[in-house]
């Protein structure tokens, strides 16, 4: 049985001071790269074969991260990116 593991992206600045984001394209911050280090360190051992991520900067950052130890490649797929709620 298949089984789907979801992951939000890490930190970026604007979580920190709860700008909302939607579909405005900013990167992780310092922090933000390092929970996507400690959750790739933590499903390493997972068998793990396909990564799919938003294309926005700051999700595709967290699953390369993720699917660096795997060997695998990142799957960006624009219907993930977030709602677009315009200006």
């Amino acid at each position: 049985m298949a089984e789907i593991i979801l992951a939000r992206h890490g930190e970026t600045e604007w979580n920190v001071t709860e700008v909302f984001r939607g579909r405005i394209d900013i990167d992780l911050n310092e922090t933000g790269v390092k929970q996507a280090k400690l959750l790739a360190e933590y499903l390493s051992e997972s068998a793990i074969e396909a990564v799919y991520s938003s294309p926005l900067k700051r999700a595709r950052k967290t699953a390369e991260i993720i699917a660096q130890p795997h060997k695998l490649k990142v799957n960006a797929d624009p219907g993930l990116i977030d709602f677009d709620f315009g200006q």
